[in-house]
């Protein structure tokens, strides 16, 4: 599978807020993947082609202000802000029944949107949660947020152009292997940090990480009644695995999967791996049928 092969989708929450996604297969089982911050759908480009695409639909979602969504200039980017967006996507394409997964910011968003579709009574859009190396508690915010906290650098990052150094730093941040920091993991994130609208919203993101409610929002975790996967990388320096292993705790029955020599971005450092723990998990916790 070629990712720039597959269709560009767009789905209109408003005039301003429209979500741009991909589909990969045509199976009964509906899975939206939620990349992270400074990212895009296309993290995915690894992981994506090992769903077989006769027991799986995937949809490969950019966030607001992120890949080919929409970036407009006033906007909610806050986690509560996605997570709301995400659960009207569900609503607006007719899903149920779906096992959502968010990477790092997007496993934070779906933790949310799980909490919010539970205050609803709208469990039955969701059949499972995969959260991978995404963080549910307060922690020290990334290097970016903090640098965005000053005004003056924020708008020096919105108006320069990014070099490639300023992308092989976070890389190296993000991967155990450092042989990953090569020209098509550059290229594969480069938008994020050169389109000057999404360098608008990610500044405006890093600005707005923590919610303000946080630790109402934490309370409700042990209410969560879903089939729950947390995966992280056991050397993960940007959301530590004591951010799994605290969830794991306050989720009732949720699973904690570690993959060794793995760091912030499994789909992307061991897709078979994080494809094998993903497939077991639907297996064992969903009937899938036709």
């Amino acid at each position: 599978m070629d990712f720039a092969d597959l269709p560009l989708n767009q789905c209109r929450l408003s005039e301003r807020e429209v979500l741009a996604y991909r589909c990969y297969g045509s199976g009964p089982a509906p899975v939206v993947l939620v990349h992270g911050l400074a990212a895009r759908s296309e993290t995915w480009a690894d992981l994506a082609p090992l769903f077989p695409a006769d027991r799986y639909t995937l949809y490969l979602l950019d966030l607001l202000g992120s890949g080919e969504s929409a970036k407009p200039k006033q906007a909610d980017y806050s986690i509560r802000g996605h997570s709301l967006r995400l659960l009207a996507f569900l609503d607006q394409r007719g899903l149920e029944q779906v096992t959502l997964v968010g990477h790092s910011l997007g496993g934070a968003v779906v933790l949310l949107a799980a909490v919010e579709a539970m205050l609803r009574g709208a469990q039955s859009l969701l059949a499972a949660m995969v959260i991978m190396a995404g963080p549910g508690y307060i922690q020290r915010l990334p290097l970016m947020a903090e640098i965005f906290e000053n005004r003056i650098a924020a708008a020096l990052f919105i108006a320069l152009y990014a070099p490639d150094l300023w992308i092989k730093v976070g890389l190296k941040m993000a991967y155990y292997d450092h042989n990953l920091v090569d020209r098509e993991h550059i290229a594969r994130y480069a938008p994020c940090y050169r389109n000057r609208k999404a360098k608008r919203a990610l500044v405006e993101t890093c600005r707005s990480l923590i919610p303000l409610d946080q630790e109402q929002i934490a309370a409700r975790y042990g209410e969560l009644r879903l089939p729950v996967l947390l995966l992280w990388g056991r050397h993960d320096r940007i959301v530590p695995l004591s951010q799994g292993t605290r969830l794991q705790a306050a989720i009732a029955g949720a699973e904690l999967q570690v993959i060794d020599e793995c760091g912030h971005n499994p789909q992307e450092e061991k897709p078979a791996e994080t494809f094998a723990i993903f497939e077991s998990f639907i297996s064992r916790n969903i009937r899938v049928t036709d």
